[in-house]
């Protein structure tokens, strides 16, 4: 898999899908007899792993190779260039997947078909802790840099009830984590006039998941009936805003609602109602026509913006969209320089925040155990680490944050 916590949401759900209708599930290509891969292109650099990917896979495996995704979807002809034999699923198809896989190809595995099962999640040991939910689909933006609106169309709600039952299933099979995940997520139910508070409200009211978290949403997609949410403590109080630059006229170049001004009253708002909120973000340098002094302005709102962390894109054109046509491209040493600057000023502001916690307890799930050494995250998404000789996978416990190195925290367990 390449790309996107909705690409892992997808992935894991076709895996579900065919293991209910009697395919084993293996964690070992070389025992495929199919491999199913979900390919990305938000950069260029993820369609090229993607492609990496495919080629791999078709020289070191005999496994019968499925390719989806984005890449795929928007670069058919480039795809069916590559292998000969290479089964092309669209984008559009990826929900109906294992009907469509199942039926023509290997009939006799509905005679294993476990009917109850068919929405359950596939769990391994990765998934057992946190499960990433897919609830939405598509985007209504039109940023000139991004291919993905052009590969999965307008948005597109997932039903609530689905939503519902799904998590509750997650909850039975003793998953601790659910992360909400679409490519514009805070566009859920505005076909129907709705709006991602009431989804996110339904499921604390109407399941007992211990933590629910949501993905990247957008700037403008940002509530005031969604912030006061965080009132419940199992909504995680972490917040991905992918703010993409920092300088008003790459943000119009950009085709991005807002502006500079406008995101930090949003920060502002959020940090009032809940100061220590986790606040991180993606930006992208090197756009088309970005001066030193739209550079500096962007540094300039990553210091008053004070994210916990963020990550940096040097923009690559992609295929398809206007950005890719655009002049004044920015040479590949600027780009190289500013995105070191960048990514310098950003891992001082996590350090700054990660620091505040300090000698402070927080719950934190852990996820995994080697020997030792349990590791987890905390609802600000903080990596935390303790060491124990019992095993604490798949456990909720409370640990005061002792040292910090890096981005990691070392901590001890506290009694309840």
């Amino acid at each position: 898999m390449v790309g996107c916590r909705l690409n892992q949401a997808e992935i894991e759900a076709m895996a579900s899908s065919l293991a209910v209708r009697g395919f084993e599930i293996t964690e070992n290509p070389e025992n495929a007899d199919y491999i199913v891969i979900n390919t990305c292109c938000v950069t260029e650099k993820a369609a090229a792993d993607s492609r990496k990917m495919i080629r791999r896979y078709a020289r070191q495996t005999q496994a019968k190779l499925i390719a989806t995704g984005c890449w795929t979807t928007l670069f058919e002809k480039d795809a069916r260039k590559m292998l000969p034999n290479l089964h092309l699923v669209h984008n559009s198809a990826k929900d109906a997947f294992g009907n469509t896989f199942a039926v023509p190809n290997v009939p006799e595995c509905h005679k294993h078909f476990d009917a109850e099962r068919q929405s359950r999640p596939l769990l391994g040991n990765r998934q057992r802790t946190r499960a990433f939910v897919k609830v939405q689909d598509g985007c209504n933006n039109s940023c000139s840099y991004c291919a993905t609106q052009l590969a999965r169309g307008p948005s597109k709600s997932r039903n609530a009830q689905e939503i519902l039952l799904q998590i509750q299933d997650l909850v039975q099979s003793g998953v601790k984590e659910a992360v909400l995940c679409g490519v514009q997520l805070g566009s859920w139910g505005k076909e129907h006039r709705d709006e991602l508070s009431s989804l996110v409200k339904l499921i604390l009211d109407r399941t007992e998941i211990a933590r629910l978290r949501l993905s990247s949403i957008e700037p403008w997609d940002i509530t005031p009936n969604l912030i006061a949410l965080w009132e419940n403590e199992r909504l995680m109080p972490h917040l991905h805003i992918p703010v993409q630059s920092g300088a008003a006229k790459i943000l119009r170049t950009m085709r991005r609602p807002g502006n500079p001004g406008s995101y930090l009253n949003m920060l502002r708002g959020i940090r009032a109602f809940l100061p220590e909120m986790a606040i991180s973000t993606d930006l992208i340098v090197g756009f088309p026509g970005e001066t030193d002094a739209d550079f500096c302005e962007t540094m300039a709102f990553v210091d008053e913006a004070c994210f916990s962390r963020g990550h940096v894109f040097q923009f690559s054109a992609v295929r398809g969209t206007d950005a890719s046509n655009f002049d004044l491209q920015v040479p590949s040493i600027v780009k190289k320089e500013r995105s070191a600057k960048l990514r310098n000023r950003l891992s001082e502001s996590q350090n700054a925040y990660n620091q505040s916690w300090l000698g402070k307890v927080v719950p934190v799930l852990f996820e995994a155990q080697q020997n030792s050494v349990a590791s987890g995250h905390s609802p600000q998404y903080q990596r935390v680490q303790v060491l124990s000789d019992e095993n604490l996978q798949n456990r909720i416990l409370n640990v005061r944050l002792s040292k910090l190195r890096a981005d990691l925290f070392e901590g001890e367990l506290v009694s309840a």
